[in-house]
């Protein structure tokens, strides 16, 4: 059986669908949440939980699998996550209450986090920065069609067969994706780190990740222009179901339009890269993050209470993200191949923790307006730009080599 080669586009195409699995764990059961909600007889802030968990736990697990995947390597730690994905999407049909539903969520999540950090560090095995910045923004454009797809999907899944056929979907696609790993994926470390588990190594790790100005810089821009995106995934449901009156089941068309903004910027991204530079990119998409999230915040104060005062200025907010963040995190993870698992877990870390936390603090202070979802959006764009300037405008990025 052939292997996958890792210039090829089928290469590319798992990458993407192995990382897909984390957004459409998010997207695809959103248009369910009035239907979990009546089903276990909860509150909207205990079915957001179901959401901020799974976020929180993906962040979490993340700082564990980088220096397991720098120990034991990319392929293993990633089946055997995908694996725990499979069980738990499972043990998700016969949850009876709320409770259980997001202990199992947080499960998901344990096992998820592998499809999220070894397909980066895979990357950064297999590509130098500006080829993995490429490579990432591919990626990006394709598993774009993840969260375009997915609430539409989702919406007629539940729709015609309850909210349990949503999570055996889910977990179907993460067998498809273990067994392509399994049977066709190579192990792309070269060298395993045997000193990778030690707590002493691990904290070092980590601290010399933080110190360092770039690493900082990238990996908060990134984060924070995720956190824009995130605040409107939490968000959405309940301001464009609720507030705007939008059917469940056209709710995903509406997030489809967002998504479409995102791949745009991810198409867009290597093009400036290639012409000008990593940082010059970001620092575009960092201003378009602002332009996005302040016009949200001006159209909901004139009191233009619509369905494009918000999914229009989120069109631009998605575009401006999608520049950033792949060229983020290839800037981010660059300096460190001999660490590329570690680096890739504490981004990731300092990203979805974050967004998490977004998550729940957008879902404790809704009042049945679209305001505390606008103003997060806004804060994002503009602390995305804020944080670029700072950190990442004028550093010594573009004179890196690799090793």
């Amino acid at each position: 059986m052939n292997r996958l080669a890792p210039n090829s586009i089928a290469f590319t195409l798992y990458l993407a669908a192995a990382v897909a699995l984390g957004p459409l764990s998010t997207d695809m059961y959103l248009p369910t949440f009035p239907q979990l909600a009546a089903f276990f007889n909860a509150s909207a802030a205990e079915v957001q939980l179901t959401l901020s968990i799974f976020t929180f736990g993906i962040g979490g697990c993340q700082l564990i699998y980088g220096p397991l995947t720098d120990r034991f390597g990319r392929k293993p730690v990633i089946v055997i996550g995908l694996f725990i994905y499979v069980f738990a999407s499972i043990a998700c049909l016969f949850a009876y209450h709320i409770d259980q539903l997001v202990i199992l969520r947080f499960i998901q999540a344990l096992g998820v986090c592998a499809a999220i950090v070894v397909p980066r560090a895979i990357v950064r095995d297999l590509f130098k920065r500006e080829q993995a910045a490429q490579q990432l923004s591919r990626m990006g454009t394709i598993m774009g069609l993840a969260p375009a797809i997915a609430p539409v999907l989702g919406g007629y899944i539940a729709a015609f067969y309850g909210w349990q056929s949503v999570f055996f979907v889910l977990g179907l696609a993460s067998l498809i994706v273990g067994l392509v790993t399994l049977l066709l994926v190579d192990e792309s470390l070269a060298e395993k780190n045997f000193n990778a588990l030690r707590p002493s190594h691990i904290v070092r790790n980590y601290l010399d990740l933080l110190r360092h100005r770039e690493f900082l810089g990238y990996a908060l821009t990134g984060g924070l222009s995720f956190g824009g995106l995130f605040s409107f995934i939490s968000g959405s449901p309940l301001v464009l179901i609720e507030v705007l009156g939008v059917r469940a089941e056209n709710f995903g068309y509406f997030f489809g339009i967002v998504v479409l903004g995102y791949m745009s910027g991810t198409l867009l991204g290597p093009k400036m890269t290639n012409a000008r530079g990593l940082s010059f990119s970001v620092g575009i998409g960092t201003v378009i993050c602002a332009i996005g999230g302040g016009s949200m915040v001006l159209a909901a104060w004139a009191g233009m209470n619509t369905l494009t005062a918000v999914v229009l200025p989120m069109v631009i907010y998605t575009l401006g993200m999608g520049v950033v963040l792949p060229q983020s995190q290839a800037g981010a993870m660059a300096p460190f191949p001999d660490k590329a698992g570690s680096a890739s877990a504490l981004m990731g870390f300092l990203m979805l923790g974050f967004a998490a936390f977004l998550g729940f603090m957008i879902a404790y202070f809704y009042d049945q307006t679209q305001f505390s979802m606008v103003y997060a959006i806004g804060l994002m764009g503009l602390s995305t730009l804020a944080v670029f300037l700072v950190t990442v405008r004028g550093s010594s990025d573009e004179q890196w080599e690799e090793n």
